[in-house]
């Protein structure tokens, strides 16, 4: 397709078709009339849907390697060959080499869940809480729109077809919400993409009359209007009950940031249903994408890669399989004009068979040399080499002397090594998704007012409202990072957290929290329970200025120290003198609790009176060589 622009300065594109004729496009981002811009927009997303249906070709067969249905006429029949005795497939692979592979990886890869956190740099106490409000924040709608799990069938997308997608959008009942979208419902021009950054995306949505309709309801007359609408051309496709409207939406980013030339139209084939300013500097779209290609937008996805060995392994698993039927059968050898009856070859016990002359003889033949079940294993271990993907790992089995926490560690991390740059893709996805969320959010607490969300935590369920949306604006104090994680086997996790507290990185209690066995939560909660009691009664003291004295029940050492740094950390962060002066009474209400609780000086015991022999320190097995450790 080649496009040449119009001498003059007007809102039109000219191109030539691939039949080779001149054609016209109008500028739907500047065209001043909705239903003019809303056709237009249409006419120029069906035409990039023509001119790109190789596209669709490849993402059918992509779909199909994966698991034997094809996105392209997935509603009919997606074998034309089967079985005439049993009526399954024969296309379908006995060993799926991509299918392994892919669910391996996302096995593998999603079983982290990058949570991002907000960091200030530099900044004061307001700031510093405007930090710890946001990932309570991001942490509840992540949980709302159940973003993990959505996130695990969005990976799996990018290693199939490339590139996996996540649309943030607004619901009806105005909250964030998020949804998983097919890449061949989205379309961008091959040149003005072809660095990875379009400025104009299309999105193709087949949509229920009766839901769009309650989307929009004030163009409910001409969503009645709109035709009828079908995932492809097939005539299986047509055959259905549901009514279903071919929706068409389009973004067209600012040429600068000072601009206010963006767009944002949704339309059916009835007319506009959505024409808005787009003042973002991105689209609502979150990507993972799998392995970007040198040029363009969409990337190769694992099925691509492994297409030539499956197709390979394929052929030879047919052959295989061909001559194990016909040849490696048993055969029964009689001679003819013995008299043998045909009817004593059978699987009765004990049967007696009369013969004369030569005695029947039973053969089964090779029916395959040994090197083609060579070459199908070395198949099998090169794609997973490939891939990066070792079999042992596709069958959850670990290799053999590995038995200690330390070796299942280092073997976890060289195999962690060959997906470095996807795991980083995948944690920047969900930093994008924080971005997006928080963006929308924002937007909708300006119209309404007031945005909160339910945050899950310890404690339980609470409500956290979206914070100040001025102090939003300062994207050089809040900076977003992922939050690393530990080893995901027991033996690995132990070892590791075992390391750190050992060498006083980290205190025993801090240890238990970091080993996070399911057995062990309810003893993680007494244990820590003093501690958090403490933080809680610290952090109201500084979030809301709501003062708790001390009590005897408490731990008063530990409440001293912790409230010595917070009186020392929060001096320096312009918090309220009301504040500090709450953090002050709160140390001498610890102070005076201590004194009270002073037991009286000793008396001298009498002469001749046995004293009690001290027992031994009690030893932790986290931390063997320091004493005085209290146990787990």
């Amino acid at each position: 397709m080649k496009i040449t622009q119009a001498p003059n300065k007007t809102n039109k594109i000219k191109f030539k078709t691939t039949d080779g004729n001149d054609s016209t496009l109008v500028k739907w981002w500047e065209e001043m009339s909705q239903d003019k811009a809303a056709a237009q927009m249409i006419t120029m997303a069906s035409f990039l849907k023509e001119s790109q249906a190789y596209r669709y070709r490849q993402t059918s067969i992509y779909a199909r390697l994966y698991g034997n249905q094809s996105l392209y006429s997935f509603a009919g029949a997606n074998t034309t060959k089967l079985d005439q005795l049993t009526g399954l497939p024969q296309e379908r692979p006995t060993f799926n080499l991509i299918q392994s592979a892919t669910d391996t990886l996302v096995s593998r890869i999603t079983q982290s869940k990058p949570k991002p956190v907000f960091l200030t740099d530099g900044g004061d106490y307001k700031q510093r809480n405007l930090a710890k409000k946001l990932n309570n924040f991001i942490q509840g709608e992540f949980y709302h729109t159940n973003t993990y799990d959505k996130t695990a069938m969005i990976f799996r997308d990018a290693l199939i077809t490339g590139t996996g997608c996540a649309h943030v959008y607004e619901d009806m009942d105005n909250r964030v919400a998020l949804e998983r979208v097919l890449l061949t419902e989205l379309l961008t021009d091959p040149n003005e993409s072809m660095y990875g950054e379009p400025r104009r995306l299309y999105r193709l949505k087949l949509i229920d009359r009766e839901v769009l309709a309650a989307n929009f309801p004030s163009f409910k007359a001409k969503i009645s209007r709109a035709t009828n609408a079908y995932p492809d051309n097939s005539n299986e496709s047509s055959k259905s009950v549901a009514d279903l409207v071919m929706v068409v939406e389009g973004w067209s980013l600012p040429s600068s940031k000072t601009a206010k030339d963006g767009r944002h139209i949704i339309a059916c084939s009835a007319g506009c249903l959505l024409d808005e300013d787009y003042d973002k500097d991105r689209f609502p779209f979150s990507f993972i994408h799998y392995s970007p290609r040198m040029l363009g937008f969409w990337s190769q996805g694992l099925a691509e890669q492994l297409m030539g060995t499956q197709m390979e392994l394929n052929s030879l698993l047919f052959t295989i399989s061909k001559s194990i039927k016909l040849v490696g059968v048993p055969r029964v050898f009689q001679e003819e004009g013995s008299k043998v009856s045909k009817t004593a070859h059978n699987n009765d016990i004990g049967v007696i068979v009369t013969y004369r002359g030569v005695k029947p003889s039973y053969e089964v033949a090779q029916s395959n040399a040994a090197e083609l079940y060579a070459e199908r294993d070395k198949l099998i271990q090169y794609g997973y080499q490939q891939c990066g993907v070792s079999a042992l790992q596709a069958t959850s089995q670990k290799p053999q002397g590995l038995n200690s926490g330390e070796a299942i560690r280092s073997y976890d991390d060289i195999s962690t090594d060959r997906f470095a740059s996807l795991a980083k893709r995948y944690d920047n996805y969900f930093i994008d998704l924080a971005h997006l969320m928080i963006d929308l959010a924002k937007d909708i607490s300006i119209r309404d007012g007031s945005y909160s969300t339910v945050y899950p935590d310890k404690n339980g369920i609470k409500e956290v409202d979206l914070p100040e949306v001025d102090m939003l604006e300062d994207t050089y104090v809040i900076q977003c990072f992922t939050q690393s994680s530990l080893p995901k086997d027991p033996a690995g996790r132990l070892a590791k957290v075992t390391e750190m507290a050992q060498s006083g990185m980290i205190t025993l209690q801090e240890a238990r929290r970091l080993l996070d066995y399911p057995d062990l939560e309810q003893v993680e909660k007494l244990a820590n329970a003093a501690e958090e009691r403490i933080y809680q009664i610290l952090d109201g003291i500084i979030e809301e200025g709501a003062y708790t004295p001390a009590e005897p029940f408490m731990n008063l050492q530990l409440a001293e120290t912790i409230t010595v740094q917070y009186i020392n950390l929060y001096s320096q962060a312009k918090v309220e003198e009301e504040k500090m002066q709450l953090l002050r009474d709160f140390y001498t209400s610890i102070q005076t609790l201590k004194q009270a609780a002073q037991p009286p000086p000793p008396t001298q015991p009498m002469q001749g009176t046995p004293t009690a022999v001290p027992e031994a320190p009690q030893s932790s097995p986290l931390l063997p060589n320091v004493p005085n450790a209290p146990p787990m």
